[in-house]
């Protein structure tokens, strides 16, 4: 017990160390601006099948949707060069994941991967981001998930000793501090929207949980469950290339969203993209399995904010968001590099730092800029009516009418 002790509190140290990397380095890093370099990693390969249907596996239908993705991002955002962790049918380590993304200084660590559940009635898409496991069901996906570590030669060494099968091990996670971790909550919200109203998944919900190719990542990471192999329908799903290709068009549109969002303007697509139609279910799918409610729900497509400045109810503004924090900063300007007028609001219990309120897409990107300049390179513009945040594509309509 003392040995086990011991280790944990080795792990504790260096979670500890990096996270103050993160956390306060993070206002000296200056990266090109925007999306650039997105890095897409198709879950398993090779010897490690991951989980697996009646006909199809994992490791098949992750790198599947993780090519037309890719296929997606080159033809249609010329300006974003894409890596993928492999592109057949070969092992790979999860540290060398996590190494091939920081290697090329990405600006986006997205995982494509499958799901598995004992019951074959479970079925819907979810998307996790690096946190702590909010339940045993997050839980034992991050083991299942992790347990490809035990697959490569000289895990123990590579990975300090840690056991993916153990709670011990995984609770190493739950001291995790993530300075992209609001974009990886919206992103990923943005992806469950598409997955739900493209390609037509129960939209199970954005979870936290401690997977550790998200963790030893530098940027914003994700790691979606595209669906349940383990369900007769949904495998059929997943196994078609129409299926595939529904999926890898929602993580597209979530994508173009996300990069938008994070460059303050909007890329006008080709209208081959724009014009596919929602994907519609056969008649024997998922619609006649019973709804499941989507559990341990991170964020959700518009949560309420409580917000220091009062607005009228239905206008439509943008601010710049700085600084995420889950302790209270003073908002007096020496603490954010001279900018002034900063205000908190609180959102699902963290506190949140932003400047400026504006009524137009340019001028936000505009302040967006500024920011930037000062030393914010993760600022990002976010969109309010009222007193809620609205996703930016949801305020541009808005201004229209």
């Amino acid at each position: 017990m003392a040995c086990k002790l011991s280790a944990v509190s080795k792990h504790y140290t260096t979670i500890l160390a990096l996270s103050s990397v993160f956390l306060f380095g993070s206002f000296q890093l200056i990266k090109p601006f925007g999306v650039k370099i997105v890095v897409i990693d198709a879950g398993h390969g090779g010897k490690d099948p991951g989980c697996s249907g009646v006909k199809y596996k994992e490791k098949d239908v992750a790198l599947a949707v993780a090519l037309k993705l890719g296929a997606y991002i080159e033809q249609n955002c010329k300006d974003v060069k894409v890596i993928y962790t492999r592109r057949t049918d070969v092992f790979v380590e999860l540290q060398e994941r996590a190494a091939i993304a920081n290697r090329n200084n990405a600006d986006l660590f997205i995982c494509v991967h499958c799901n598995a559940n004992p019951k074959k009635e479970a079925h819907g898409s979810e998307t996790y981001v690096m946190g702590i496991q909010k339940s045993e069901g997050n839980l034992d996906v991050a083991k299942r998930e992790n347990s490809s570590i035990l697959l490569e030669d000289n895990y123990k060494k590579n990975y300090e000793g840690f056991d993916p099968n153990t709670d011990e091990g995984n609770i190493l996670f739950r001291m995790y501090m993530n300075k992209h971790l609001e974009q990886a909550l919206n992103l990923s919200a943005k992806i469950q929207n598409h997955y739900r109203e493209n390609a037509k998944r129960q939209d199970k919900g954005v979870k936290q949980a401690g997977f550790w190719v998200l963790w030893r990542t530098t940027m914003t990471s994700l790691l979606t469950e595209t669906g349940f192999l383990t369900n007769p329908a949904e495998e059929k799903f997943l196994g078609s290339e129409k299926g595939q290709d529904y999926l890898a068009l929602s993580l597209f549109r979530a994508f173009r969203e996300y990069k938008d969002d994070i460059e303050g303007h909007k890329t006008k697509y080709n209208d081959q993209v724009e014009s596919i139609p929602d994907y519609v279910p056969p008649k024997d799918s998922l619609t006649s399995l019973p709804t499941e409610t989507a559990k341990d729900c991170t964020v959700t497509n518009n949560p309420p904010i409580k917000s220091a400045v009062p607005a009228a109810t239905d206008t439509v503004y943008f601010s710049v968001q700085l600084y995420s924090s889950d302790k209270k900063i003073q908002t007096g300007p020496d603490n954010f590099k001279g900018i002034e007028n900063v205000r908190e609001t609180i959102d699902r219990g963290r506190y949140k730092y932003l400047v400026g309120r504006v009524y137009l897409p340019e001028d936000a990107a505009k302040l967006q800029s500024e920011v930037r300049k000062k030393g914010f390179a993760d600022a990002f513009v976010q969109a309010f009516q009222g007193t809620s945040r609205i996703s930016m594509e949801e305020a541009k309509k808005l201004l229209k009418k």
